[in-house]
């Protein structure tokens, strides 16, 4: 009887930096994003670099890679409160729906607990439909009263 292995949500590892940087790219794809190539220099140096910028979970399952999800700290000064920003949480297409985000969603809760946070920020695009139905189902709340601005700087 051939049994399917469980998926393991885990640390990802710098060894991981290509399977972050495909699921990446599908993640462009999906919200219509430019694609930010295959070069894992800056996921290197931004999730596992001595200035680490984010912190990654992945899932997986028989050792390949089905998702991940990137999160930051946040803290408010004015209201004291510690947040978990989530920043991506993408699996792969052909098994979107199975219960793999909802896993990954789970441990960066767990993670936000552990952390003293009061809360998990995520931002998505009006447009992604889908992310929308899965963060409604996972309870998520639509916060009407706060406008996301974007001050785009020059190119370094």
């Amino acid at each position: 009887m051939n049994t399917v292995p469980p998926v393991e949500i885990r640390e990802a590892q710098p060894d991981d930096a290509a399977e972050l940087a495909r699921l990446s790219r599908a993640l462009a794809v999906h919200v219509a994003d430019p694609d930010p190539g295959d070069d894992t220099s800056l996921i290197v140096a931004a999730c596992f670099g001595t200035e680490r910028w984010l912190d990654v979970l992945v899932a997986e399952q028989g050792g390949v890679i089905l998702g991940l999800a990137a999160y930051g700290r946040r803290f408010e000064l004015h209201t004291r409160q510690k947040t978990l920003w989530l920043a991506d949480l993408v699996v792969d297409e052909g098994i979107r729906g199975l219960g793999v985000g909802g896993l990954l969603l789970h441990a960066v809760k767990r993670r936000a607990l552990d952390l003293g946070c009061g809360a998990i920020v995520a931002d998505l695009w009006g447009s992604n439909i889908a992310a929308r139905v899965f963060y409604d189902h996972a309870g998520a709340r639509k916060v009407s009263d706060i406008e996301i601005r974007v001050i785009d700087l020059p190119s370094v």
